[in-house]
């Protein structure tokens, strides 16, 4: 039992020194308390700057929060509010949540991790204040501290209490006995008044951090609240933008042919639409059977400046933009009558159309306002995307033709600016479905036949990319309107404007093509003249393939860049129009959700798109590879050999070429394997699966492959002159199957690498590139043999020339060697023997014995033939 006891106070002063060890460092009480109370005394001077801190951050947090309830009022009420029969509007209201909901996502106030920041300090000051009560002589409270903020997790007081009666009393008295026989751990008076002022200045920094937390408690509470709010009308909107996309692509509006039957009854209501939606009362009462009493003051002034004020903006828009384009005709008349440069560079067909260029430009910079009203800033921007792309579009014009076909193929594209700026008109005006319903069908018959019109007077004086365009042109037109006769407006609305946007990005790949012929012409030409002239090295294709030096920027632009716009242009036009009327999610289904999914493999057509366009990144790559190793090839070996030019196909490429098509490649499919998302572990079970099947199938194939590769690797190269079979010819290619010798007849045999590599074929320019070539000819029985070989010897001189690649067709160390060959039926036989390059030896046969018949004519030495003397003998009977 006595034991039992000493263990209990040994664990009772172990816990209670516990949380002092947190501080004291191992100096004395005195001196940590002294410390401690430095340093919340330094904390507690900047209490008020602290306390200021937080204030200030609390009341931006706090505004962004009153201001995140306000807008999710303003976009509950906005989004409940719409009618059905206003698509515009319900798009902009649905896409403008959706807007909102990312961005409350995106910015999250983090209350969370702030009130955790706070409780950490709280605790940490409470355990703080804690300690130093405990320490000897204990306080039994800290009257300065509220019992709330207190800590109140006493592991000994616990313990105490578990312990009734007479063994809790025994504790607490030998404790206290221990207390007070070790003087040296009960604090002395400078130790308490130092404690007394740490816990005055930890207690007030205490409360600092709990009424800080109060306040930001209050806060998350509506933050959450409005968070709740954000995401049920988020999910509403969510669910909207279903029933809505189903309405404009699926379902469809009023086709014509219902108006067509009762036309005076959508006519009222395309009218009154009209009238309700811009407060025009006369057009209300109008069109309304009966009478209205309309109160002024139930109509919104609100409502009236946000709707009948977009049609009095417009008009001011239009009235500005041509008066815009009187003034910049005016500045540009009065610029080229007293600038010379400008008015001999300006020609007469060109002054309208620089004018509308510098309104337009002129348009977008005043026209730009930073206002708050989101649908005003909406309008705007739209606005200046027209003026944008009107712009580009007379610039890719103006650049690329001159004075005389520029007017005509202007008019080509007037048909297709209108129907946009009416598009795009009746999106930022909020138009009502019924107006549109029965007004935009007969608008765009207009048009269709205003492009018809257009093409067919313009065809023959136009540019002949701007007469296809315009009859493409003519043909989304008619398509829109079929679509919107079948009642599908918005549809027909979207491709309008898609085919806007598109069509500017035509004429700027159009414009960007016309100057990369301009380049070549002026600039690349020449380039390439002077490369040529550097690469004097070389010849024939090769030197054609080591021209990428000079041409790289080009084929940059003519193999990547243009490609690659035309890919973008697709998807990023289309998201432009459907931005315009806030279908954004219908571009992420159409282009970023996958139409093809099997298992993990995900195919969308964003990923089709982007492996498109690295395939031409990846084959420009390639392209780019092959010169700079060809270049580096051909430099090595002139430098190793001391030589100043390289004969054509004489250094091995084969192998080179080939290992870099297949780095190149290999990188593309793994990058098409990690696009797709194709399961590699899916891949390796079936090729594991399967290897032995495959090995066995596909055995003389693997066999070509290897046997591919070590024909590269050295003993055969493109162009060296080979005899296999009794074949004799050029070698053109080898690839991973075959290797395809052009033969002396000019066909083209193909020898399967594991059959060349496994006969004894003849390579004849492995080493010197000449072969022993003998000419046999005969002179008759009697011919002075020295004086043939005199003849022949002198007179075949004329022979010992030079190829194109400066090579000696003769070997010239052995020249022409007569020799006596033979004694024949009729004649002595005589042997020309010399060593000729195997690439000219054919036509070295014919040429040697024309002129060694030449050369026995000329110096009188018979070449005798068979022949054969019959004898008759007469018959004596």
């Amino acid at each position: 039992m006595k034991k039992r006891k000493i263990v209990g106070i040994l664990v009772a002063l172990f816990v209670v020194a516990v949380p002092a060890m947190a501080v004291f460092t191992g100096m004395g009480l005195d001196a940590t308390l002294s410390n401690l109370r430095r340093e919340l005394y330094h904390d507690y001077l900047l209490i008020d700057k602290t306390r200021s801190n937080m204030e200030s951050k609390y009341e931006v947090q706090h505004k962004r929060m009153v201001d995140i309830v306000k807008k999710c009022n303003d976009l509950s009420l906005m989004l409940y509010s719409q009618k059905q029969s206003y698509t515009f509007d319900i798009s902009y209201a649905l896409e403008k949540v959706t807007e909102e909901y990312n961005d409350f996502n995106k910015n999250r106030t983090p209350y969370d991790r702030i009130v955790s920041t706070l409780d950490v300090e709280i605790n940490r000051y409470a355990r703080l204040i804690e300690s130093l009560r405990r320490l000897p002589p204990e306080l039994r409270d800290v009257e300065v501290v509220p019992d709330s903020l207190a800590y109140h997790n006493d592991t000994l007081d616990a313990h105490l209490m578990a312990n009734e009666s007479l063994l809790q009393q025994e504790l607490q008295e030998q404790v206290e006995a221990v207390l007070a026989a070790d003087t040296a751990f009960i604090l002395s008076e400078t130790g308490q008044a130092e404690r007394d002022s740490c816990l005055l200045y930890a207690s007030e920094l205490l409360k600092m951090y709990a009424e800080t937390r109060e306040m930001v408690m209050a806060d998350s509470t509506h933050y959450r609240e409005a968070r709740l709010r954000m995401e049920e009308s988020y999910d509403y909107a969510r669910d909207y933008y279903g029933i809505l996309e189903d309405k404009v692509f699926v379902e469809g509006q009023t086709p014509w042919r219902d108006i067509l039957e009762q036309p005076a009854k959508y006519w009222k209501e395309a009218w009154k639409a009209i009238g309700e939606k811009y407060s025009l009362i006369f057009i209300q009462q109008l069109f309304t059977e009966e009478k209205m009493e309309i109160n002024a003051e139930e109509i919104s002034k609100d409502s009236q400046l946000a709707n009948s004020a977009k049609l009095y903006w417009m008009m001011l828009y239009f009235v500005a933009f041509f008066v815009l384009w009187g003034l910049s005709a005016l500045i540009l008349l009065l610029i080229c009558k007293f600038v010379k440069p400008v008015r001999e560079t300006v020609k007469k067909g060109q002054k309208r159309y620089l004018a509308l260029l510098l309104a337009s430009v002129l348009f977008i910079i005043l026209s730009y306002e930073s206002t708050d009203d989101d649908i005003l800033r909406k309008s705007i921007a739209i606005m200046e995307t027209f003026m944008l792309l009107l712009t580009a579009i007379y610039t890719a014009l103006l650049v690329r033709l001159d004075a005389e076909k520029l007017k005509y193929s202007a008019r080509i594209y007037l048909p297709t600016i209108f129907t946009a700026l009416y598009v795009i008109s009746c999106r930022v005006l909020f138009v009502p479905n019924a107006f549109l319903n029965y007004f935009f069908p007969p608008f765009l018959l207009v048009m269709a036949l205003w492009q018809l019109l257009a093409n067919f007077l313009n065809r023959k004086k136009a540019d002949k990319t701007d007469v296809i365009t315009g009859w493409v042109s003519s043909g989304i037109t008619a398509a829109a309107l079929v679509i919107g006769i079948k009642g599908y407006i918005f549809l027909a609305l979207i491709i309008l404007v898609w085919w806007y946007f598109q069509l500017t990005m035509v004429l700027a790949i159009a414009c960007v093509w016309d100057l990369m012929v301009l380049y070549k012409k002026k600039r690349l030409n020449k380039r390439i003249s002077a490369q040529k002239n550097k690469l004097n090295y070389i010849t024939g294709p090769a030197k054609e393939q080591l021209l990428f030096g000079a041409t790289w920027f080009y084929d940059l632009l003519r193999e990547v860049v243009l490609p690659l716009l035309v890919l973008s242009s697709i998807p990023a036009c289309l998201f432009l129009a459907l931005n315009i009327f806030e279908f954004n999610d219908l571009y992420n289904t159409i282009f970023r959700e996958p139409f093809l999914r099997q298992g993990d493999m995900t195919v969308s057509m964003y990923s089709v798109l982007f492996l498109i366009g690295m395939f031409f990144v990846f084959r420009y790559l390639n392209k780019a590879f092959h010169t700079i190793f060809q270049t580096l090839k051909y430099r090595i070996f002139m430098r190793k050999n001391n030589r100043k030019s390289v004969r054509n196909d004489e250094v091995n490429l084969a192998l080179g070429n080939s290992l870099i098509s297949v780095f190149v490649w290999f990188v593309y499919i793994d990058l098409f394997v990690v696009t797709l998302n194709i399961p590699t572990k899916s891949l390796g079970l079936i090729a594991g699966g399967l290897s032995a099947g495959i090995g066995l199938a596909l055995k003389d194939i693997l066999n070509n492959f290897i046997y591919g590769i070590q024909l590269m690797g050295g003993r055969l190269r493109v162009g060296d002159w080979i005899e296999c079979d009794g074949i004799r010819g050029k070698v053109v290619d080898i690839n991973y199957q075959t290797t395809l010798v052009e033969t002396l007849f000019g066909t083209q045999v193909a020898f399967l690498n594991s059959s060349l590599f496994g006969k004894n074929f003849t390579n004849l320019t492995r080493n010197n590139a000449y072969e022993l070539t003998i000419i046999k000819v005969g002179v008759a029985y009697g011919t002075d043999f020295q004086k043939v070989r005199a003849a022949l010897e002198k007179g075949l001189e004329v022979l010992k020339t030079k190829d194109k690649y400066g090579r000696d067709i003769v070997e010239p160390t052995y020249g022409h060697y007569i020799r006596f060959d033979d004694f024949g039926d009729s004649s002595v036989n005589v042997a020309v023997r010399q060593y000729v390059l195997v690439s000219e030896q054919i036509e070295y046969r014919y040429q040697c014995k024309e002129l060694i018949y030449k050369i026995l004519a000329e110096n009188g030495i018979t070449i005798p033939f068979p022949q054969r003397d019959v004898h008759m003998i007469p018959n004596d009977k």
